[in-house]
């Protein structure tokens, strides 16, 4: 089995080819707001780098989010096109996840924290389902709330981001990973795809869709603006 995986949820743009257990070619870049330009051009040539084309492929998986709106949309479109294209089915991972099961460290609780913007974090607990989107106070909140996070070692973008005041105010023995570990990895998701796909853990272009935890930056509410539509008073 070929798989490919699209990372683009955060400050990232990844792309891992891997066949079974093997990575065949992978990239990496932190292209600012440019996740549309760098990704296709970065698929094309990790595909062109081992003699493959996009025929090869037997799965597609990419990280559904949390993260950044354009982000997610660049790769969660990337993923759909091709998986509608080419038949072959998708696999669905969060930038969570990714990010706990790239941290650097174990045997210590693993936070991933993920930068949302706006003053807002997206973070997971350990041995929590749910994705939250809160302040960063809040997250300090929680950390300081449970016993067995005193030694949480946190990770993703948003730990970078929040990081002195979550030194500062969080528990005593938290500590955030370093950049390295800021973004979620593609190689992560193309081995966890591949164990998923495996599985049978998949969904098909019309069932892929990003997670965005929250509405988007930018909503227009025509019935809380000051002024009505035209001008009228």
């Amino acid at each position: 089995m070929i798989l490919l995986a699209i990372e683009t949820a955060t400050i990232g743009v990844g792309v891992t080819l891997i066949e079974e257990a093997v990575v065949l070619a992978t990239f990496s870049a932190r292209p600012g707001r440019r996740h549309a330009e760098t990704l296709h051009p970065a698929i094309a040539s990790v595909l062109s780098s081992v003699g493959a084309s996009v025929g090869d492929l037997d799965a597609v998986a990419v990280d559904v989010g949390p993260g950044l709106f354009t982000g997610l949309r660049v790769g969660v479109s990337a993923a759909k096109a091709l998986t509608f294209a080419l038949g072959v089915p998708a696999v669905e991972a969060t930038s969570t996840e990714l990010l706990r099961r790239g941290a650097p460290v174990a045997g210590r609780p693993v936070v991933p924290v993920v930068d949302m913007r706006r003053g807002e974090v997206a973070f997971e607990l350990p041995g929590d389902a749910e994705i939250r989107v809160t302040s960063p106070d809040e997250l300090i909140a929680e950390l300081n709330k449970e016993m067995a996070l005193e030694r949480a070692l946190l990770v993703g973008d948003g730990a970078l981001r929040h990081a002195e005041a979550i030194l500062s105010a969080g528990p005593a023995g938290v500590e955030i990973a370093d950049d390295a570990h800021a973004a979620p990895d593609a190689t992560v998701l193309a081995h966890l795809g591949i164990e998923r796909l495996h599985r049978g853990e998949v969904c098909d272009a019309f069932a892929l869709a990003p997670r965005y935890h929250r509405q988007a930056d930018v909503r227009i509410s025509w019935a809380t603006r000051d002024d009505p539509p035209g001008g009228a008073r």
